[in-house]
């Protein structure tokens, strides 16, 4: 626990209040003279020096009784009064001890003896004249490191309201939730070179409240930040608190339902050497208890459960329950992989995936050969390769999009054997199949800049469009409507095959049908004639499946409007149609709607 030889320019440096430092200077240099009775007198003046100006501090803290004991020894030095003035000195190491809890026990016996060879150092009388006082050097430097380390070079606020204040800075939200930046917030608190009575409150508060408090994660991202940032700055007393008490804290304190928290604090703090044989039997049997899929879906990730299954890889006595834990179905690996990859300690746990996913390669599918290999491993991707290829011969249009997608165009030999799988894919497709996998695919393709193949489903699209019949491209625009080179390349035909549109209209067989082929009305209505109208307007009125469709009424008002506008003519059957709705007595909203527009066109009518 104790500090190494400290050299004595360094006590220097360590002091905090500038005159206790000019004090300690000038013991240091009686030491170095060989003055070592001068050394002890004025090691003690640093003392009071120091004890009067840490005074000061707390007053300016608003502390009562440092404000009261500080008028009082200004009273005593201006009226003189040297008795009391002794008197005052000779309670200093008691008053640093209680109330302001500045030293402990220990460290008040060292400061009173620093006292009292003082008083023999100073006062001759007081020691026999016969036998006078003997100043050692190792007596001399004992009291100026006391002195330093356990007065001068501490902050006023020690003990229980130390303790107090650190907590309260930490469940600020501003105190900061990087470790670096902790530490440095620490330099300038109590805890610059802390009694190892207040490092251990902190410690051990600090891990029971993070092994059984359930609070919001920006507290325990903080309370986590400054453990860490105290553990490097003492990292050995750290070290030794922690090993001696953590294994009782978490067998005493923590709950089953919280030693999810235990594996987390493990994980992220690090200084600590081992746990007790109980405690490490209940982390393994946590661990084997740990369910990694969601019960709703056999491969979806709990990402909590990950996230633990991560943070115990990084804990020794926990990788081969780590490992055992990971002896799954591919498929489960595969969700595995993929939700952790992103993850900071992914590279960790991949060391013990990829042998697992090694040994599954012969057996993999395409799809999961190619979900299988990783940016970040080139010796797994050249293993799974030479699969991969013999896989591509076999696979459909689907997964070789896929596999377009999610390989590099740099890996020749996979796209060329994709390419080639590609075209003779291609070449036993129907135009129904490529629209479909278009739609799928083009957008993905499109963002990786895989110019090359969205050019050739293109170019299969058009060879086969031209060998379809209006009726099946019709019914394929049904199933496909959004594709947006098929629907430019079935615009030509509309215009000639209006006859076969209307009566496809006429014959609608559900509300859907009607809606669709009301939509194909909508696109050829520059061209359909006066009379056609007529044979559409009747058909509206005959067939329940186009006048019910509520979609194909709305299309109707939008009809309505273009029709007026192309050929005015039409309008004698718009109002012979409007005039037979009259005669339904239905009351339907979308029917009053396309009434109240017709009315309103022609007003006078």
């Amino acid at each position: 626990m104790y500090e190494a030889f400290i050299d004595l320019d360094e006590l220097i440096a360590r002091c905090r209040d500038k005159q206790a430092r000019q004090f300690i200077k000038e013991a240091v240099a009686c030491y170095k003279a060989g003055a070592y009775r001068s050394c002890i007198v004025a090691t003690w003046n640093a003392v009071v020096f120091d004890f009067l100006h840490k005074l000061r501090e707390l007053k300016l803290l608003e502390d009562k009784e440092a404000s009261h004991l500080l008028e009082q020894f200004e009273k005593l030095s201006l009226e003189k009064k040297v008795k009391e003035l002794w008197q005052f000195e000779s309670d200093i190491p008691k008053k640093s001890l209680k109330p302001f809890e500045l030293i402990s026990i220990v460290e008040m016996s060292d400061i009173e003896r620093l006292f009292e060879d003082r008083s023999r150092c100073a006062h001759p009388s007081m020691t026999s004249l016969e036998e006078p006082f003997e100043a050692t050097a190792e007596l001399a430097r004992y009291h100026l490191r006391s002195a330093v380390t356990h007065l001068l070079e501490r902050p006023p606020v020690q003990g229980r309201a130390a303790r107090d204040r650190i907590f309260q800075d930490i469940k600020s939200e501003y105190f900061p939730t990087d470790s670096e930046l902790a530490i440095k917030y620490f330099q300038k608190s109590p805890l610059a070179r802390a009694r190892l009575s207040l490092i251990k409150d902190v410690i051990i508060g600090l891990t029971i409240s993070l092994l059984t408090d359930n609070l919001p994660e920006d507290e325990r991202a903080r309370q986590f930040s400054a453990i860490q940032a105290i553990s490097n700055i003492y990292p050995e007393k750290t070290r030794e608190i922690l090993n001696e008490k953590l294994s009782d804290i978490i067998l005493s304190k923590v709950v089953d339902e919280n030693w999810n928290k235990v594996i987390i604090y493990l994980g992220k703090i690090k200084t600590w050497d081992s746990l007790t044989e109980p405690c490490q039997i209940k982390g393994i049997a946590f661990i084997d208890k740990l369910k990694i899929f969601e019960k709703t879906w056999y491969s979806a990730v709990s990402n909590d459960a990950l996230d633990l299954l991560l943070m115990a890889n990084r804990i020794g006595f926990l990788r081969e329950s780590v490992k055992s834990k990971l002896q799954l179905p591919l498929e489960q690996l595969i969700s595995i992989k993929k939700s952790c990859q992103d993850k900071s300690q992914y590279n960790l746990i991949n060391e013990t995936i990829e042998p697992l996913l090694e040994n599954a390669i012969p057996e993999a599918t395409f799809d999961e050969l190619i979900s299988m290999r990783s940016e970040n491993s080139d010796s797994l991707n050249t293993k799974i390769e030479p699969y991969l290829v013999e896989k591509i011969k076999e696979v459909s249009l689907e997964s070789i999009l896929d596999g377009f997608w999610q390989i590099r165009q740099e890996e020749k030999l996979l796209h060329n054997a994709l390419e080639e799988r590609l075209k003779f894919v291609l070449d036993n497709s129907s135009l129904e199949e490529l629209i479909e996998v278009r739609q799928n695919y083009t957008r993905l393709l499109s963002r990786k800049k895989m110019i090359k193949i969205t050019s050739l489903l293109d170019e299969y699209v058009v060879q086969l469009f031209e060998k379809e019949t209006f009726d099946n491209l019709i019914y394929i625009k049904y199933k496909y409507n959004n594709d947006e080179l098929f629907n430019t390349l079935l615009k030509p035909l509309l215009k000639d095959n209006i006859s076969k549109i209307i009566n496809l209209f006429k014959l609608s067989s559900s509300f859907a049908n009607a809606a669709s082929n009301a939509n194909l009305l909508h696109e050829t209505v520059d061209f359909i004639t006066s009379t056609q109208w007529k044979e559409i307007l009747d058909a509206f009125l005959q067939n329940s499946q186009i006048s019910d469709s509520h979609s194909c009424v709305r299309t109707f008002e939008t009809l309505f409007k273009k029709s007026i506008n192309i050929d005015i003519s039409v309008k004698t059957y718009w109002l012979s149609f409007r005039e037979k709705l009259n005669h339904w007595g239905i009351s339907d909203r979308y029917i009053n709607s396309l009434k109240k527009l017709i009315d309103s066109t022609f007003p006078d009518e």
